[in-house]
This record gives C-alpha cells, structure tokens and sequence, in this order.
C-alpha cells in the first residue's frame, strides 16, 4: 500500500513540475516623445522605446503591445520601470506573449527637440528680409517635423523636402534635401536660402522665433512661427 502512494506521489509531482510557472522580472525603458506609424494587425501608432542606461537617438525601438496603468503625453521623455510578464494561454496567434505593467514613473521631462516642430515663415536670410514667393506676397514657409526627423520649405523659386540628421534640441543638422526644378528669372534669393540650409549647425527658439547658426555661431536664417 505505502508503495503504491509513494508512486502515485511521486506521478503527481511529475505532473505539476512539468506545468509552466509563470516568469517576471523587472526592466527600466526609456519611453520617446513622440508615437511613430506601424504596422502591427493594422496601421497603428507604436510607442518608442529603449532600454539603455542613456538615452541613444539611434536606437529606438517601436513597441507594439500597452504597457497597464502608463498614462502617456506626448511631447515628454519618459524612464519608466515596467514589470514584464507571461500572458496566460490561450495566446491569439497575433498577440505577444508578454504582459507589461507600469511599476514607477521615474522621470518625466518636456523633449527639448520638439521646440522646432512648426510651421514658420523665414523672415531674413543673408541680406534679404522678408523674402517672398515670386510674383506674390505670400512668406517664405519652412515646416520642421522633430518627431519624423524631417523638414520641407520654398527656397525662393522652387521646394525642397529632406532630412534631420541631428536634432537634440539645440545641434542641428539638415540632409541634403530633394528640391524641384524650376528656373526663375531672380534666383538670388534661392542661392541665399540653399547656401544657408548647408551651412546649418545650431539653433535656438524663444517667443516664437527660430534662429539657426552655422558652426561659429553666426545667424544664418530667421524664422516667425506661422500661427
């Protein structure tokens, strides 16, 4: 009798070992200002996120999944610690396996990039003020997108559309853009605006105007926000 309940005993340890014992541990992300567009089931907006001891602008990672009880603004930077489990079977073949819970906020801080992010109408390049679309009145506009790492503008005569390269919220530097080709019979203008999109190294924005600088801090654009 005791033989056949040390084997029952030792069948029913077998069984309960060998059930999966749910898994947790505890991570520290870096959460981005900004949702970016991604593609999960569907088109959606995924968080950024990073799990380095310092934030590295190139190493961003969409997260596709909720993280519970994080309240997200954007337009901050966030270090938060997540507790990171298993999810319960069944698990939808779409799904993640994991669960994530927001244990501490531990920072939250207005992204100082975002500042650029606008529409603005540049008021001086070189020695031209106030420059205008040819045969118009209408502004020079340039909009900056700090969260899409992008920029588009009138140079004058034609457009250009291109890349942030850097942006940490003071540093600047801007790809060479993609610009139509039109020719107009004053291209002076143009040639001050593409010289000074070039030499671009620095800027600042205080009471709604941006200023950029080349790399010995000299004033190279002015911009007025648009609205």
């Amino acid at each position: 009798m005791k033989s056949l309940i040390a084997i029952l005993f030792v069948a029913l340890l077998g069984i309960f070992s060998c059930e999966p014992v749910e898994q947790e541990q505890t991570e520290i992300w870096w959460i981005n200002s900004a949702k970016v567009e991604c593609v999960g089931v569907g088109p959606m907006q995924c968080l950024q996120i990073q799990k380095n001891q310092d934030i590295d602008p190139t190493k961003w990672q969409m997260f596709y999944d909720k993280i519970e009880g994080f309240d997200y603004q954007p337009g901050n930077i966030y270090q938060i610690e997540v507790k990171v489990g298993d999810k319960e079977e069944p698990i939808p073949a779409d799904a993640s396996s994991k669960t994530y819970k927001l244990l501490k906020v531990m920072s939250e801080e207005p992204d100082p990039k975002l500042r650029l992010t606008n529409i603005w109408n540049l008021i001086k390049v070189g020695e031209f003020n106030n420059p205008t679309l040819p045969n118009s009145e209408e502004p020079l506009t340039f909009e900056f997108n700090a969260s899409e790492m992008s920029y588009l503008g009138n140079t004058g005569c034609n457009s250009v559309r291109g890349k942030i390269e850097e942006n940490d919220g003071s540093k600047l530097r801007l790809g060479p853009g993609a610009m139509t080709k039109k020719a107009c019979m004053d291209m002076t203008v143009e040639n001050a605006v593409t010289t000074a999109l070039n030499q671009v190294s620095s800027y600042s924005v205080a009471d709604r105007t941006l200023i950029l600088f080349d790399s010995s801090g000299s004033i190279l654009m002015e911009f007025q926000a648009a609205d």
